[in-house]
């Protein structure tokens, strides 16, 4: 694992969300750039679903940061004594200790599986059933909506920001609720069907179609298809193509017609790259599509096979299927792939984080190094 991302994440002073090392290395390449807690599921991150129990937990108090809060989950783990651990077979769920510690005695097993994630295809599946669950509607002015030409459908089950701006969308949330959130921009033609949230400073190009059981993250710009996938915040897809079932990472630029498989012609279950066997992981799910780390770019007309995997820091492209796995710092159009110069990939990302006004992470060149050198094996 990369030593300069903690494994801890000290999001309270009164209870820990911590990595577990194992599940760390199957849900790259996301968390190359972030703990578990980060990871985004419905409306916001997994970190932020925890802050309503912060106080209620003793300090000594640590919980796997890809678990997702429940009142019975919350309960048990209030209950935990001293120097005891909660498990769901073989794997730790919560604990209390005087520091994080790798090893328990006192262990008592859970009757009922609680929600944690573990592999990328679980986070898309815990995304749908918490955008069902989050959303909570607002009352909206209707009259307003239909002087800008929007159609509302089941408009009792929308929560719209007063800040976001909708012209001429419509939002079907006849089978699952729609969030717009804060300065939301829906530029003419946009159709969305719920569930689905559209986060903060996100913009819809013109005809977007966003799908059930997507969430489009803070400060992403979309357009084309996208359904039943996660867009981490300030990615792009303004163009056409379709994208389903997939986990996009941050700061990335999908190119126009980029597009995605998320179903075999042979109806066979998607399998993945686990970056933790460094082999193809049968997910036992019919539908994936690609899993995009941080920092990638795609030129146009990408074609991405089913269960296709791609690291983090690559410009890509190719009028052709890609390869399944696609290592990261990888340059160029397929089949003539080439290793990406650590200093231009760092240039690349400089010019995304720029142009979405954030600011440049310290530790971003030293990240690509490490990157570099732990997937040295992989590009060859």
């Amino acid at each position: 694992m990369l030593g300069l991302f903690s494994f801890i994440c000290n999001m309270w002073k009164t209870s820990q969300l911590l990595d577990d090392v194992q599940i760390s290395m199957q849900m790259r390449p996301l968390t190359y750039t972030r703990s578990l807690s980060e990871l985004w599921v419905g409306i916001s991150t997994i970190e932020a679903k925890w802050k309503s129990w912060e106080s209620t937990f003793s300090p000594d108090t640590y919980i796997l940061g890809s678990a997702l809060p429940s009142e019975d989950l919350v309960q048990q783990i209030l209950q935990m004594p001293s120097d005891s651990a909660l498990y769901w077979k073989n794997q730790w769920i919560a604990y209390r200790a005087s520091s994080p510690q790798k090893e328990h005695r006192q262990i008592k097993y859970l009757t009922v599986q609680p929600a944690f994630i573990q592999y990328p295809e679980e986070l898309l599946e815990a995304n749908s059933r918490a955008l069902e669950t989050e959303i909570k509607p607002n009352t909206s002015n209707q009259n307003a909506f239909a002087e800008r030409g929007n159609t509302l459908i089941n408009p009792t089950n929308c929560f719209i920001d007063p800040s976001a701006s909708l012209t001429g969308s419509i939002l079907d949330a006849s089978h699952g609720p729609i969030h717009i959130g804060k300065n939301v921009i829906l530029q003419i033609g946009t159709y969305i069907q719920g569930p689905a949230a559209i986060l903060q400073d996100s913009i819809t190009n013109l005809g977007a179609i966003i799908r059930p059981f997507t969430t489009i993250g803070p400060g992403c710009k979309v357009g084309g298809e996208i359904s039943a996938s996660i867009f981490f915040p300030y990615s792009n897809k303004s163009h056409e193509g379709f994208i389903g079932n997939s986990i996009i990472g941050s700061f990335c630029n999908l190119g126009a017609l980029t597009t995605c498989s998320n179903v075999r012609n042979d109806l066979k279950s998607v399998h993945l790259y686990n970056y933790a066997t460094n082999n193809q992981r049968d997910t036992g799910r019919k539908s994936f599509g690609i899993l995009l780390g941080d920092y990638v770019t795609t030129g146009i007309h990408t074609k991405f096979n089913t269960g296709t995997v791609v690291g983090n820091h690559c410009n890509i492209s190719g009028m052709q299927f890609l390869p399944k796995f696609i290592p990261s710092l990888t340059w160029g159009e397929y089949p003539n792939f080439t290793p990406y110069r650590t200093d231009r990939a760092a240039a690349n990302a400089t010019a995304w984080i720029h142009a979405k006004k954030q600011e440049i992470p310290e530790n971003l060149h030293s990240s690509i190094e490490q990157i570099w050198k732990e997937e040295a094996n992989d590009r060859n």
